[in-house]
């Protein structure tokens, strides 16, 4: 495998357990590790602001996607900090995540997309929906789901 493998993070505990596996098959098969945050915008413009009220609060659309960069850029360092990652590509995308991780997937030829899973139930998943299974549907390469609880299988 040449390829790359992009891995979708967002802080959580699986995803921390989705990025050892990727990490670890980028290593094993030389491949590029592309390490994916999604950030999702509110829709309504000043939403964010609405909980505090008046005008002083408000914030643009434009101010909340910077807010949100920055965020995500946190993120991103972090990750890669915690995981001791020195070599690797970080990507910073809006929108749906399973649709942004897809289409990432696509811009960097990757031969794999690593996504940790939530551990919903079935009908909870299927109720809710979830980034993994939409993410399969979608996908135009593999997707590795790496299940909640992995690491205490080890």
């Amino acid at each position: 495998m040449s390829g790359s493998i992009v891995c979708g993070v967002d802080g959580s505990a699986d995803s921390e357990r989705a990025l050892e596996v990727a990490a670890q098959l980028a290593n094993r098969l030389g491949s590029k590790l592309v390490l994916a945050h999604v950030g999702e915008l509110a829709h309504v413009p000043y939403a964010a602001a609405a909980p505090f009220g008046g005008m002083a609060g408000r914030i643009t659309v434009a101010e909340e996607i910077e807010v949100q960069e920055e965020a995500g850029r946190r993120l991103l360092d972090q990750v890669a900090r915690d995981a001791d990652l020195t070599d690797v590509e970080r990507k910073l995308e809006f929108g749906s995540p399973a649709e942004a991780l897809a289409d990432l997937a696509d811009e960097e030829e990757a031969e794999l997309i690593v996504v940790g899973s939530r551990g919903r139930g079935a009908f909870t998943a299927a109720f809710l929906g979830s980034v993994s299974s939409s993410l399969v549907g979608i996908a135009r390469c593999p997707v590795l789901i790496v299940p909640h609880g992995v690491a205490n299988a080890r």
